[in-house]
Order: C-alpha cells, then sequence, then structure tokens
C-alpha cells in the first residue's frame, strides 16, 4: 500500500495551505504549475514546509481535517518545532522547518548518499559523499540589479507576478549561467523597463534568502548605479507599473526584504551627496 502524507504549503503571500499525497513532489510541482488547487493556483510560488508520514489515505485526510481547524499559531508552531501531530513524525527527510528545501541526500558525481559532517578546521556542517568524498557545497546564487536615478529620483518596478505581486522592486533578476553581473544588470533593465542604461559605478553587495520556489537558498544580490541611455520607458511583460521615486517618496510595499535595505542605504547616499 502506497504512504500517504499530510503536507503543508506556504504560499507567496504567507499564508498556509494543506493537503493529502502519496508523491510530495509531484504534488508541489501540480500547486507551483497552478493545477493543485483554486487557492493555490492565485498564491505562486509555494513552498512545501511540512509533512507528516501517515499508513493510509482515511488516517492522513482525518488529520488534514483536524490540522485546518487549528489556529494559525498553532501551526507555525508544528512547523518550526518539527513536531509530530496526530501520531505520525514530522517528515524531516523532504523539508525543512524554516521553509528551505531539504539537503541533496545523494552525490551529483557518483551517486553516494552524502552525511552530514563537521570537519577539522571547518566550523560550518558540510555534506560529504559517503563514497567518494566530494564536498557538496551550497552556494548563494548570483543576481544583479540596477539604481536608476534622473533627477534625483530611482525608477522602480511594480511586479506584475508573484512572489510579492503588486510590489515595488528594484530593476533586476537572475544572472544566465555565463554571464557577467555587468551584462545581466543592463539586460534586466532593458527587460523590465524597455530602458537602454550606462553602469556609472558599482553600489553595493546584498544577500537574501529566496523561499519562493522548490530550491530556495540565499542569493547574492549585486547592484550598480545606471543612468538611462535610450530605449522607451515602458513595463515589461513581468511588471504591472513603472515609475520614478525620491529618497523621501519612497513606498512602503517593498517586494524583498534586502531591497528595502537597499533602497535605505541609497536614500542615505543621495543625503550624504547634498
Amino acid at each position: 500500500m502506497p504512504t500517504w502524507f499530510l503536507y503543508a504549503l506556504r504560499c507567496a503571500d504567507g499564508t498556509l495551505y494543506a493537503g493529502v499525497t502519496t508523491d510530495l513532489a509531484r504534488r508541489v510541482a501540480e500547486h507551483n504549475a497552478g493545477r493543485g488547487a483554486r487557492y493555490t493556483a492565485g498564491r505562486r510560488p509555494v513552498t512545501l514546509v511540512a509533512a507528516w508520514r501517515f499508513p493510509d489515505r482515511g488516517a492522513a485526510q482525518r488529520a488534514e481535517a483536524r490540522f485546518r481547524r487549528l489556529p494559525r499559531a498553532q501551526k507555525l508552531a508544528l512547523i518550526a518545532q518539527g513536531l509530530p501531530f496526530e501520531g505520525a513524525a514530522f517528515c524531516r527527510d523532504v523539508c525543512t522547518t524554516d521553509g528551505s528545501p531539504a539537503p541533496a541526500r545523494f552525490c551529483p558525481r557518483c551517486g553516494g548518499l552524502l552525511e552530514t559532517v563537521v570537519r577539522p578546521r571547518d566550523k560550518r556542517p558540510r555534506q560529504v559523499c559517503a563514497a567518494c568524498g566530494r564536498v557538496h557545497y551550497r552556494n548563494a546564487k548570483p543576481c544583479a540589479g540596477a539604481l536608476i536615478v534622473r533627477d534625483g529620483r530611482v525608477l522602480l518596478v511594480k511586479r506584475g507576478i508573484q512572489p510579492f505581486l503588486g510590489r515595488w522592486d528594484i530593476p533586476g533578476g537572475f544572472l544566465e549561467e555565463d554571464e557577467h553581473p555587468e551584462i545581466g544588470a543592463v539586460r534586466e533593465v532593458r527587460e523590465e523597463t524597455g530602458l537602454e542604461v550606462r553602469l556609472t559605478g558599482l553600489f553595493g553587495f546584498y544577500v537574501d534568502r529566496y523561499n519562493y520556489d522548490d530550491e530556495g537558498g540565499y542569493c547574492l544580490n549585486i547592484y550598480f548605479l545606471a543612468e538611462v541611455v535610450g530605449g522607451q520607458e515602458r513595463p515589461g511583460d513581468d511588471a504591472a507599473d513603472l515609475a520614478w521615486f525620491a529618497p523621501d517618496e519612497l513606498p512602503e510595499e517593498i517586494a524583498f526584504d534586502h531591497a528595502r535595505v537597499v533602497l535605505a542605504d541609497w536614500a542615505r547616499w543621495m543625503e550624504q551627496r547634498r
């Protein structure tokens, strides 16, 4: 008989959704494709944050009904602490309690089992292949963006997609595998705003956690200063609007935690230049 799971998803708007399935990976993929449920279709992407294993469908469905009736604070406590629920153990092998993806289980070189160890003279726990000894490092994904400044104002993009639909963001995004950060920043600006820009300097590096897809993990965000040299200002396919903001007019609804810090740093930088 197949094993049944009660699972919990965190949606892009921060709400929780619960369901039952025999295949967690397939079910999460269906939710992120908009085919899982009407509720999650408009709140994508979703992240698997909890799962409990049950012997049959009936037990999983009864647990689901009880889980749905719990106050939100109690649900969050179960997830954060990785606690058992309705007699079932929390499945730490498929998800982590902070909403980030579970560590890789197998070596990408030889397929051997990965073990978490603390090596001599290494302060961090590392995943090491028990068969070939290869260390499996988890690295931040590089992103690049630009603070486009004109007449003392910065150009922001109102997001037209999840996560953070309707919130303001700095033009930027993930780099291609072989893409130089400067080229990537110019490309992202062109795609999101229709503008051609010239980078005038490096503004700074910012690290943030990205838990809005199945991979999760950290991002290394590289921001440049830029000026407009051409193009036609228009929102890209993933944008709802564009607007210019002075340092004392920055909107409250900012998309990502690190972007709020970047804009605060930019406002201080502008003040110092006066």
